[in-house]
């Protein structure tokens, strides 16, 4: 049985979907945080692929939009750990895959 005050889904959400980002076939997981955390802008041009051992694997859309995010990467970072706290992200990693 828990113990403490009941927590409402939103906090709840994005431990849980850290987690699953952790796992094989996560990538689903790793996109809705990265969307929710990002915003619309920055997912529209980019999608997280994998999180391996603390560093999250991000294919951007374009050789400007790679140069632009690896510019924020300390703050898109911040912004990751400072909401999932079960699956911190140490670096992210930038790749060019020409589509989303």
């Amino acid at each position: 049985m828990a113990s403490g005050s009941p927590r409402s889904l939103s906090t709840l959400l994005p431990g849980v979907l850290g987690q699953l980002g952790r796992q094989p076939g996560g990538t689903a997981a790793l996109g809705s945080l990265w969307t929710a955390l990002q915003g619309p802008v920055i997912a529209a041009q980019s999608r997280p692929t994998a999180l391996i051992e603390g560093v999250l694997h991000v294919d951007v859309a374009s050789p400007t939009w790679r140069s632009t995010l690896q510019a924020q990467e300390a703050v898109l970072r911040e912004r990751w750990n400072a909401v999932v706290t079960t699956a911190p992200v140490r670096r992210i990693e930038f790749h060019r895959t020409g589509a989303t």
